[in-house]
């Protein structure tokens, strides 16, 4: 487990690594767009992250329980893979245009195909996670991490331009064939099965997709909806780009660990479906302290890093820093309070929750408002509203197992 800390952490380090240079190797115009690609495509993964997350709660459930079902993962994948080549290939000429210009063909190209990949990725994810392959998934992660931050480094000393990351954004996404290439125990990890059966694995990774996809509504796709819903004429007191830029560093050092602890959390509470609210409340505890904490950072020292490490345009006041920064607790509780209800098998209450914070987000975000005022209520407001949902199916399964 010390491996995937590491690997985490190394996660969100390069993450906020490959952003940063990024906004000096282009443009204000390109960083823009590059940061609106880079949200886009890992909200897409954050689709497919329910394939993952029914992966390893199967996996997991089939490890503890002995039960073995006919459900496969990786058949599921490839038809999974395909549905996402078909879509991107067949609407990307539309709403392509709308986040890059000039390179719209290969962005859309790399976006389609990298999609594909991370699929298969998101299998291999979760059944190293479900059969307790800290290592081997830790060494995947940091990989799928590294490989974009050398390349970051190379792009912006060769000068090679807005093509090379979007190049970049997407090839992290091929490294479960070098962790399969690499390690016979990752070979034979593959054949693992989960504890049920096609159909039931179908509606299960299909609920979860739902709930993982409005969460990247929230994590990685919020970028996205800012641009979308920030006309020429908007009152604000900062840039789009700077907003833009403040969301995505202030989630990086909370909410990209916690993604990929997800699975580890999965597998905590299969263990601890007796005692789950314990099990729970800690960390959910560590998530809000370190939010508080960092808001506090944040106001102090993050203007200054701003404008020491970053070009003119990126601007942002403290206070705004800090509700950002405690706004990225909130939704990195509601991930695991929705992790809880899916390792309970709650998962329409787990869907609901995340809809409903998505739902109730977007709706703060076009009240006639500052631009930075409807973001810093929309991201806290949001999340709570769907913890709520997931905390009521909590107690719901907490009263079934006292019954039974």
């Amino acid at each position: 487990m010390r491996s995937l800390s590491l690997a985490t952490v190394f996660a969100a380090l390069s993450g906020f690594v490959v952003i940063y240079i990024a906004t000096w190797a282009l443009d204000v115009e390109q960083a823009e767009e590059f940061q609106a690609y880079w949200g886009l495509f890992f909200a897409c993964t954050g689709f497919l992250d329910g394939l993952m997350q029914e992966t390893t709660r199967g996996v997991s459930a089939a490890r503890e329980s002995g039960r073995r079902g006919e459900g496969r993962p990786w058949r599921l994948g490839v038809v999974l893979a395909f549905g996402a080549l078909l879509i991107v290939a067949l609407t990307g000429f539309w709403w392509m245009p709308l986040l890059v210009t000039g390179i719209t063909g290969s962005a859309t190209a790399f976006m389609a195909v990298g999609l594909v990949s991370y699929t298969f990725q998101a299998v291999l994810s979760g059944i190293l996670s479900g059969l307790g392959l800290w290592t081997r998934y830790a060494g995947l992660i940091a990989l799928d991490s590294g490989v974009r931050l050398a390349l970051a480094v190379i792009a912006w000393a060769a000068g090679w331009g807005m093509p090379a990351f979007i190049l970049i954004t997407v090839i992290g996404a091929a490294s479960w064939l070098v962790v399969l290439a690499s390690s016979a125990e990752a070979r034979q990890a593959v054949r693992a099965g989960v504890d049920v059966d096609r159909a039931p694995l179908a509606r299960r990774v299909g609920s979860a997709m739902l709930a993982t996809g409005a969460s990247a509504v929230l994590i990685t796709g919020f970028p996205v909806f800012i641009t979308a819903t920030t006309g020429p004429d908007v009152d604000t007191n900062v840039t789009v780009a700077g907003i833009i830029l403040a969301v995505t560093l202030t989630r990086a050092p909370i909410l990209v660990p916690l993604q990929r602890f997800q699975s580890a959390l999965i597998v905590r509470f299969v263990e601890k479906r007796s005692n789950l609210y314990s099990a729970l409340a800690t960390p959910v505890a560590a998530v809000l302290g370190l939010g508080v904490v960092g808001g506090a950072a944040a106001w102090l020292v993050g203007p200054w890093i701003l404008e020491i490490f970053f070009d003119e345009g990126y601007e942002v006041p403290g206070l705004i820093l800090a509700v950002l920064t405690f706004a990225s607790a909130c939704t990195g509780s509601l991930m695991i309070t929705g992790i809880a209800a899916l390792s309970v098998e709650r998962h329409r209450s787990y869907v609901i929750g995340w809809i409903m914070a998505s739902a109730v987000a977007l709706a703060v975000l076009l009240l006639p408002l500052p631009l930075e005022g409807r973001v810093c209520v929309a991201l806290i407001i949001g999340p709570l509203a769907g913890g709520l949902v997931h905390l009521a199916a909590l107690r719901g399964a907490a009263r079934a197992q006292l019954t039974h």
